[in-house]
């Protein structure tokens, strides 16, 4: 059990970061990183969230739909790992 609940976790990471990078990313894939240097793009990743939950309602597929599917996945496979996997 010990190794199903690491890859469930290390998943959950994946599609974390996975949709984080889609959304401090522009068009061609770039980041600027003097930009985010101290923030993180932390109110980027927060106006994407609500976007992205706001076309899932709608069930849109854009950029920001997609990237708020892949974080809400990790978080879910992270509560998995920790909770039921003890």
């Amino acid at each position: 059990m010990d190794i199903i609940s690491t890859l469930i976790l290390i998943l959950g990471c994946i599609c974390i970061l996975f949709g984080y990078f889609r959304f401090i990313s522009d068009e061609n894939g770039n980041v600027d990183l003097n930009n985010y240097r101290f923030t993180g793009g932390i109110a980027l990743v927060i106006t994407g969230m609500f976007d992205g939950t706001h076309d899932l309602i709608k069930q849109l597929r854009s950029k920001n739909s997609v990237s708020a599917l892949a974080v809400y996945l990790g978080l879910f496979l992270l509560y998995i790992g920790v909770v039921f996997y003890k």
